[in-house]
């Protein structure tokens, strides 16, 4: 029994967002803030028996206040009438309930969560799940469960009787106050909301696939059909010597008490502990010490209460219970190194999260039920580990899950290095895309969108490991071509202008002109807006305007770009200048592509750019050499003039300086140069980038 779907509505920040599950593990990955935990949070309320129900903090603040806005005038309006209590209730009643209202602004969305079990027909006993079956077609082998929270109508009314004074307080104030006072009807509003929250229950329903015939259950019925655990990322663990709680010890005791054979070992230990403690007549020493000098006073007030107080006595009764909280108690997991034993707080919290999640997946394992689902959730498994560690433990997890085919996992992270442990297929992305909405990104419907395309599958397999988990948690993504290009724009990043872009979580992702086509896929699936920094890198043999104009460029991104927007798959130069005269920013779905144009003088690299824009000359400008020694001592910029010849041009410059780009970069950046230097491609695409 496997979960397929969960299919959540107005939860939070969660509107209409489907999850797919995969068999083994999914891993959900997500920035801080993106809604990872909610989630987790929201699988504890559906799953777990022993969580408390949903509360007002779980509606979408969305419809929230819309709600509140809209129902508002009607409340206030029923209790400024001067009617009794019974009719202003009865009022707001059926205002609020009347089936003639707009639902829309009558009652807030329940909160929904559509779930689909799956089975495999020849292996699975359906026995316990039998009595839900709502679709008979041979070839669907699958249930279909709503989980709800949602209005219930008599608790409304009863919960606003309850907080009647309350309201008529707040509302009579309000009418005294001339100014009609601004906090003081958020207050009321908040307290509506709370109430309409307070009034809400938790159903189950069972259904077709369309979720369209329901039926209802029981909700212990309901949570009945899954064995759920999770750890959540505030965990305890003991890191210091002054932790007595000793959590991986006692977790230890308690997964060697699921064995079969542990009551057999333990059954004799309660007659064998007694015998000791009454040999040494410790029960006699207690009565003496404690109870015989209560005698007198216990004589007395039992006279106060007609002699029926009676008598205390010690009785001493070890049970197995007792056994086990004895051996929870003396049980001290701790690390040798070589004859040294240090204890479990020694080796930092890294190691004793390691461990401690290890040995609940083991006390869990001992708990799996295949009659139904078996679900396991870690939250962020990588708290306290360095990456490598992170790495390594995340590669045991997945492997793990993979081995253990009776439970089913989510990890949920915000780690790089577990998302390059991750298969493609097993990553969800939840990424924020307004302040009170986030959606969810499943890359296994992405690989499978590019599957007949073996390049393209074949390049993401290779960078996967390499820079993909810098796009998926990435607010902005600025691709770039060189060193020197990421030094530069960290440098103008710095100003004021890009002080918001600073504030956003930018992933720096370098790039080949030839290959940064391919990220195109995987940045419009997540939707992240983008920059793409590369040259225009024509014929560096043309050596004249007229050349340069009839040249084409050798860089494929932008050549594959002019397919898409000019359906010419070969551009010239003269095009490229023509497409960026007409539109300065070139912006294809989310991607801004950014190369230099004809207000770059003619340049074909950034570090052609930076130069002809400082001296106001063309890429192709000739001057004497004694010139341009002149310029670089007077700037001390970092650039090779070629030693053949008399003259030579910003060209000729940059490809002889081409092994000494970075020292060019930082003599631009030391000596204050960059904005004299910055060329107009550049920072368009940034201030694009920015808004």
């Amino acid at each position: 029994m496997k979960i397929k779907t969960i299919h959540i509505s107005n939860y939070r920040k969660f509107d209409n967002v489907k999850l797919n599950m995969e068999d083994n593990i999914t891993v959900i990955a997500g920035a801080n803030n993106s809604g990872k935990t909610s989630l987790v949070e929201l699988f504890n309320s559906i799953f777990n028996n022993t969580r408390s129900k949903l509360c007002c903090d779980d509606f979408s603040i969305i419809e929230c206040q819309k709600w509140s806005n809209s129902i508002y005038p009607i409340v206030y309006s029923a209790f400024t009438t001067g009617k009794p209590k019974e009719d202003v209730i009865t009022d707001i009643c059926k205002e609020v309930l009347s089936v003639t209202k707009s639902e829309e602004v009558a009652l807030m969305p329940p909160i929904e969560v559509k779930i689909q079990v799956d089975y495999n027909g020849n292996e699975d006993d359906i026995r316990h799940f039998a009595d839900y079956i709502m679709e008979f077609e041979p070839n669907n082998t699958s249930f279909y469960f709503i989980y709800r929270y949602a209005l219930n109508v008599e608790l409304f009314r009863k919960t606003l009787d309850n907080e009647y004074e309350k309201f008529l307080t707040r509302f009579i104030k309000l009418t005294r106050d001339e100014n009609k006072e601004i906090d003081a009807i958020r207050i009321i509003k908040e307290m509506l909301v709370l109430l309409y929250a307070n009034s809400c229950e938790e159903t189950a329903n069972f259904s077709d696939k369309a979720y369209k015939n329901i039926v209802a259950m029981d909700m212990s019925s309901f949570k009945s059909l899954f064995n759920y655990h999770n750890i959540m990322a505030g965990r305890n663990l003991d890191d210091e010597s002054s932790d007595r709680t000793k959590i991986l010890s006692k977790n230890m005791i308690d997964i060697a008490s699921q064995e079969d054979d542990w009551k057999d070992l333990i059954k004799n230990l309660p007659d064998q502990i007694i015998q000791p403690i009454q040999d040494a007549k410790i029960q006699e020493k207690v009565r003496i010490a404690s109870l015989d000098t209560l005698s007198e006073t216990m004589e007395a007030i039992s006279i106060t209460n007609g002699g029926h107080a009676g008598n205390i006595v010690i009785d001493m009764n070890v049970t197995e219970e007792a056994v086990h909280s004895l051996l929870k108690s003396i049980t001290c997991a701790k690390y040798q190194a070589d004859d040294h034993y240090l204890s479990e707080s020694s080796q930092g919290l890294g190691y004793s999260n390691l461990i401690y999640i290890h040995l609940q997946l083991e006390k869990f394992r001992k708990t799996i039920d295949p009659l139904i689902v078996n679900f396991f959730v870690i939250e962020e498994p990588e708290a306290h580990m360095h990456p490598q560690m992170q790495n390594v433990f995340s590669q045991y997890l997945i492997n793990y899950y993979n081995r253990e085919k009776g439970i089913q996992g989510v990890l949920t992270t915000h780690s790089h290095e577990v998302v390059r442990t991750a298969s493609i297929s097993q990553l969800r992305v939840l990424r924020q895309v307004s302040p009170f909405k986030c959606n969810t990104y499943d890359l296994r419907e992405f690989q499978n969108s590019i599957a007949s395309n073996k390049e393209l599958l074949d390049f993401y397999d290779w960078f996967y490991t390499i820079n993909f988990p810098d796009i998926i948690f990435a607010d902005k993504i600025i691709m770039y071509e060189g060193d020197t290009e990421r030094m530069l724009i960290k440098y103008i990043l710095r100003s004021k202008e890009f002080e918001l872009l600073r504030s956003q979580y930018v992933s720096f992702v370098q790039v080949g002109g030839a290959y940064a086509y391919n990220y195109k896929p995987i940045i419009e699936f997540l939707g992240i807006k983008s920059v793409l920094i590369t040259d225009l890198d024509y014929d560096k043999d043309s050596s004249n305007i007229a050349d340069v104009l009839i040249s084409g460029t050798t860089n494929t991104t932008i050549n594959k770009f002019s397919e898409i927007i000019l359906d010419n798959p070969a551009p010239t130069v003269q095009v490229l200048y023509d497409w960026k005269e007409k539109s300065p920013l070139i912006v294809v779905g989310c991607i801004c592509l950014a190369f230099q144009g004809k207000r770059d003088y003619y340049s074909r690299t950034l570090e052609e750019a930076m130069l002809a824009r400082h001296y106001g000359v063309t890429a192709l400008d000739v001057k004497l050499k004694k010139e341009w020694i002149e310029k670089r001592n007077k700037d001390k910029l970092k650039f090779v003039i070629p030693r053949e010849g008399d003259e030579c041009s910003i060209r000729t410059i940059v490809l002889h300086t081409s092994n000494r780009k970075t020292d060019f970069m930082y003599s631009v950046i030391l000596n204050n140069l960059v904005d004299s230097m910055l060329p107009a491609y550049i920072k368009e695409a940034l201030l694009w980038l920015t808004a």
